[in-house]
């Protein structure tokens, strides 16, 4: 089965699995006329940090029975706006929120009134919402596609199948929230507040553990202490009832939900600048060393960290806007949402081309390696520099890996250096074997035929022989060793696309 089919029926999963295991009070099918529900309403309210006072007596059986009964009078007497407040009375204390869609009011849908209504709390799907379900399921695909495979450093594979999980957590959580499904799943409620402050420390240790081989000390759970506030915020409110859930929801419940909101929004807002800070210095303190890496490494660590950058300033405009004046921030909600999940759609493509991008052989040790090895080597640090700039322009302005027959003879005396030095200066320099860095260019080449071959006219066989391979089986070989698939299987994922 194809990874495509896999995720077609996950999504068709998770929504045939909210709709049948959601709150049946809340379905319009279930709503009987003259039976108006009857919930208890006795909160918790000693166990929560915020709260606000709640009318219960429009909890009770007769106001509910009242608001339902006028609610449909006025729509008889084609009093819209009358019908409409009643109406949403009555969903509002009964949670019934089917009751805008029983076909008492269908008429009345293209109204101003009745409009907002549906738009509030009846199940609906939109482009936006169904990318948002997409890009949710690739990420909770890539965690569990990444968690299990055997990779060579498990802690950056943990931390970037973590920083995934919670980002899809999140953008599913948004889905819910835009197509009204929250009221099926009110367990859902803050189901993503817990992991606000968990995407700085992730994302920056992963690009630690990448990029300086960074290794854990004790002190660094320290980071982890701002979880453990909002988590004690929360817990209360997680004990909470699924219908004191709903009221909360629905706004009438006795949690105030201002007091959670400023704390979420602004704390979050110190976290992501704070970590956005520590990635950008540690990313500009670490050119040099990331340049040892081949160039698609180098460029999945660069956008990585634009994709943070941007969230960061989106979410900071949103952020303050929200807790200043809260206007109608529906662009700038979704920008900072959408740049979310446009980052786990990069990471998905990423692992659907190169699996073993995520967690790279450290380079400190392997540099440590190289130095032991070349110990008594008379090979200055001048020179040895000097040496690469050569090699380099030999590799990118000459493309002389495109030659069938290059060997390390032929580089030494293009280099005008001995044998020895010029092996030395691809160890030490680029941390690969003089064909593992002739066959990383060949295969980087190939990719951008393959990828601009709109028309289709060449085969894999000529596509060798362009890039320097003499035969198509040292390509396939090698092809697979750097993308972790076949050129076949390269090209099938190209056209599918």
């Amino acid at each position: 089965m194809s990874k495509f089919a896999i995720i077609k029926r996950g999504v068709f999963f998770i929504l045939f699995a909210i709709l049948l295991f959601s709150n049946n009070n809340l379905r319009a099918s279930d709503i009987k006329e003259n039976t108006p529900v009857v919930q208890n309403n006795e909160v918790s309210s000693n166990v929560l940090f915020f709260e606000r006072p709640v009318d219960k007596v429009k909890f009770n059986e007769e106001h509910l029975k009242l608001y339902k009964e006028q609610a449909i009078m006025a729509a008889e007497n084609n009093n819209i706006e009358q019908a409409s407040i009643y109406a949403e009375y009555y969903m509002k204390y009964s949670s019934e929120v089917g009751f805008v869609d029983s076909g008492l009011f269908s008429r009345f849908r293209n109204t101003m009134e009745f409009s907002s209504l549906y738009e509030k709390y009846s199940v609906n799907f939109t482009w936006l919402s169904f990318f948002y379900l997409f890009s949710s399921i690739i990420g909770f695909f890539i965690f569990f596609l990444l968690l299990f495979k055997k990779q060579k450093d498990k802690v950056a594979t943990i931390l970037i199948c973590s920083f995934v999980l919670i980002n899809a957590s999140f953008i599913f959580h948004i889905f819910l929230h835009l197509t009204n499904l929250k009221y099926r799943v009110p367990h859902t409620l803050y189901m993503s507040a817990v992991s606000i402050y968990l995407y700085g420390p992730l994302i920056y240790f992963y690009f630690k553990r990448v990029a300086l081989n960074y290794k854990f000390r004790k002190i660094d759970l320290l980071h982890l202490l701002p979880t453990i506030f909002i988590l004690i915020v929360f817990i209360p409110v997680f004990l909470l009832s699924g219908q004191e859930k709903m009221n909360i929801l629905l706004d009438v419940g006795t949690l105030d939900r201002r007091p959670y909101l400023l704390i979420t929004v602004s704390t979050k807002i110190v976290s992501l600048l704070v970590y956005g800070f520590l990635l950008l210095r540690l990313l500009l303190k670490s050119k040099e060393r990331i340049k040892l890496f081949a160039r698609p490494v180098q460029r999945w660590m660069i956008n990585l960290v634009l994709f943070v950058e941007v969230y960061v300033v989106s979410y900071l405009v949103y952020g303050i806007l929200i807790m200043s004046v809260n206007p109608n921030l529906g662009l700038l909600f979704n920008l900072q949402v959408s740049t979310i999940a446009s980052m786990v759609l990069y990471i998905g493509y990423i692992s659907y081309l190169r699996p073993n991008m995520f967690a790279i052989d450290p380079v400190v040790k392997a540099i440590r390696e190289k130095g032991r090895k070349y110990t008594k080597s008379s090979l200055t640090p001048s020179y040895s520099k000097e040496l690469k700039e050569k090699l380099i322009y030999l590799l990118e302005t000459e493309r002389i890996y495109k030659r069938n027959n290059i060997n390390l003879d032929f580089l030494s005396q293009r280099l005008d250096t001995t044998r020895h030095n010029a092996s030395q200066v691809i160890n030490e320099n680029f941390n690969v074997s003089f064909f593992e860095l002739i066959n990383t260019y060949r295969i980087e080449e190939a990719l951008e035929i393959l990828k601009n071959d709109t028309d289709k006219k060449m085969n894999i066989i000529e596509v060798a022989y362009e890039v320097g391979f003499n035969n198509k089986v040292s390509f396939n070989k090698s092809f697979k060793k750097h993308l972790s698939q076949t050129p076949s299987q390269y090209i099938g994922g190209l056209r599918a696309q």
